[in-house]
């Protein structure tokens, strides 16, 4: 298994190596995350460095408890902020919070973390991995989002966020998943590939199969992107496979 924590090194040093050229107008564009621009999308990303190593020093949570709602409060309060100073936030913050995901390593104890589940201590990284992943890749960095180009989609990377989204899907989306009347096979393609039957440790006798690159995943599994714009291969049961598609949302 690919370790979260380099992943997470490798994509912070790309994003902080790209940032650094940003022009002012860079800064301000629409990232395709909605609703947020490029800067936006970074002071996220440092936010959520503080929310591991100093979270008093960010707003209070947001009164529904949802975790993506908290983090608007969080985008809103750096607006006034220039794109370097978010930047320089961002580094500092990320040099204090990497060497505290080192310690998690194989941790095992349970954290609740709202509506993304339950989760070992561990995971927190791949968490921050998949998040700096997405973020990178579909949001702020080309050919997908509007500004420079972005850094590989390889196993290093793709593993971890693997990781992430398998673990969030059965409590991620379990309402949505009430709806998936049988099993289904999850089989993901190209770096960081693997194959994973919902339920979990379920017969998989009669299972719809879905069949999608990692890279794809990415985008259709966070709802980016429709899945049905992409390469993915549904078999078997059909509108079992349809309905766990459609169910699918991570963050």
């Amino acid at each position: 298994m690919t370790d979260a924590v380099d992943a997470l090194r490798a994509d912070s040093s790309a994003l902080v190596t790209a940032a650094r050229t940003f022009s002012p107008e860079q800064w301000a564009t629409p990232s395709s995350c909605a609703g947020w621009a490029v800067q936006d999308v970074v002071a996220h990303m440092s936010a959520l460095w503080l929310q591991l190593t100093d979270p008093g020093s960010l707003p209070p949570a947001d009164p529904s408890g949802r975790i993506e709602r908290t983090q608007d409060r969080w985008v809103e309060s750096m607006r006034g902020q220039s794109g370097e100073d978010v930047l320089a936030g961002y580094e500092a913050n990320a040099g204090n919070a990497i060497p505290t995901l080192e310690t998690l390593r194989g941790n095992e104890t349970p954290i609740d973390l709202g509506d993304l589940g339950t989760h070992p201590l561990h995971l927190i990284a791949n968490a921050y991995s998949f998040d700096h992943f997405t973020h990178l890749r579909a949001d702020i960095l080309g050919p997908i989002g509007p500004v420079g180009s972005a850094p590989e989609w390889d196993a290093l990377r793709l593993g971890p966020a693997m990781d992430w989204m398998i673990a969030g899907i059965p409590q991620m989306c379990a309402e949505a998943l009430a709806a998936v009347d049988g099993p289904v096979i999850l089989d993901l393609t190209g770096p960081g590939g693997r194959e994973t039957t919902f339920p979990l440790r379920t017969d998989t006798a009669d299972a719809a199969r879905v069949t999608t690159s990692t890279a794809d995943f990415v985008l259709w599994g966070t709802q980016r992107r429709d899945w049905r714009d992409l390469d993915v291969q549904l078999d078997g049961d059909v509108v079992r496979a349809t309905t766990f598609c459609d169910a699918i949302r991570i963050f």
